[in-house]
């Protein structure tokens, strides 16, 4: 599972992994157009949407592509079904992702935003292999 959704009092917490940085940031698109549409659509072949973020840090990148992600999802009613990072430093990050575009109805859970409430991406080894992880907030 690339995801898990974490206790939060009031908004709604969720985990994010990845088996490399790069990893962490195209399942994060991914597992969030699962949670909004609350299964893995069935897609035909999509188009493909260019997230290009420069700031000071990747926490940063991280929450501003998460945002891009949630505003095609809530705007266009788009499905991220595939992503992948073309560029990734420190402070810039390239990415393309592929989508197919369903309908208003098709979405069932509505996150309102991505916050920096306690947002922070991290790595651990767990059985001797490393992973990166983001614990975000949503605004639901």
């Amino acid at each position: 599972m690339n995801y898990k959704i974490t206790d939060h009092t009031a908004d709604l917490g969720v985990e994010f992994y990845g088996k490399t940085l790069a990893g962490l940031f195209e399942n994060s698109a991914i597992s969030l157009s699962e949670i909004i549409f609350d299964k893995m659509m069935n897609v035909s072949e999509g188009r493909e949407i260019v997230f290009n973020f420069t700031s000071d840090n990747i926490e940063v990148n991280y929450i501003d592509f998460l945002r891009e992600i949630l505003y095609n999802i809530n705007q266009n009613y788009y499905y991220f079904y595939k992503c992948k990072v073309s560029f990734l430093s420190e402070i810039s990050i390239s990415t393309k992702c592929q989508y197919s575009q369903f309908k208003k109805d098709d979405i069932k859970n509505e996150i309102k935003a991505v916050t920096y409430h306690d947002c922070a991406i991290k790595s651990k080894v767990i059985d001797g292999n490393k992973i990166y992880y983001a614990k975000v907030t949503f605004d639901i």
